[in-house]
């Protein structure tokens, strides 16, 4: 019988400042509906913090001991490494906190990306609410969040989830909090909200259909 795959290595990495500048700029040029988010965010009154403290970047892969191949009646080639990427710039307006985000995760050929937009009123990241772009017009959106969230419950460490709550300041102050807090479960969480449970990344990140 063959051995099962099995994760041989995952890293993290908190990306620089700068460095994460730069990415954001290249996602916002490159993606039309993170840029329709982030005149969302314009309209509404918020002003972008267009510096490089004031936006953030994660990076996480995994590795699998062989190839995880596709199922017979999926096709498609073999994949064994997963990298995620959570890109994301704060945006204010008074107390008022948002982020302009974006989130891909990636194996060989396969690649799944989700662009969205969080809000937490006068700073209170409990009741935070999601944005994103379907059909052309920025709708509500009830996914990625509290897939993020519900992910980090259940699958995190007890001793960080207080970071959920606790962790303050503009949403990239927020981020690196919780990163802090919580390490690279967040990173794992934030890709199985975004994975959407596709046999290439839910052998790595699992699966938190949003």
């Amino acid at each position: 019988m063959a051995r099962p795959v099995a994760m041989v290595r995952e890293t993290t990495e908190v990306v620089d400042h700068p460095t994460a500048q730069k990415k954001f700029k290249e996602h916002l040029a490159k993606r039309p509906d993170l840029k329709k988010l982030q005149d969302e965010a314009k309209r509404r009154g918020y002003q972008a913090k267009d510096t490089a403290e004031e936006t953030f970047a994660f990076r996480t892969t995994t590795k699998a001991s062989g190839p995880v191949k596709a199922p017979i009646r999926v096709g498609g080639a073999a994949v064994q490494d997963v990298e995620v990427e959570l890109v994301g710039q704060s945006v204010t307006k008074g107390r008022n906190q948002g982020a302009i985000v974006t989130c891909t995760v990636r194996a060989g050929r396969n690649e799944e990306t989700y662009d969205f937009y969080l809000e937490a009123p006068g700073g209170q990241f409990e009741r935070a609410s999601e944005w994103t772009v379907e059909g052309g017009k920025v709708v509500e959106a009830n996914s990625w969040w509290s897939a993020w969230v519900g992910c980090l419950r259940s699958r995190c460490a007890s001793t960080c989830l207080s970071a959920l709550w606790q962790c303050s300041g503009t949403w990239t102050a927020y981020f690196w909090c919780v990163v802090a807090k919580c390490g690279g479960c967040v990173l794992k969480c934030a890709a199985c909200s975004t994975c959407d449970c596709s046999w290439w990344c839910r052998w790595a990140v699992g699966c938190c259909d949003r």
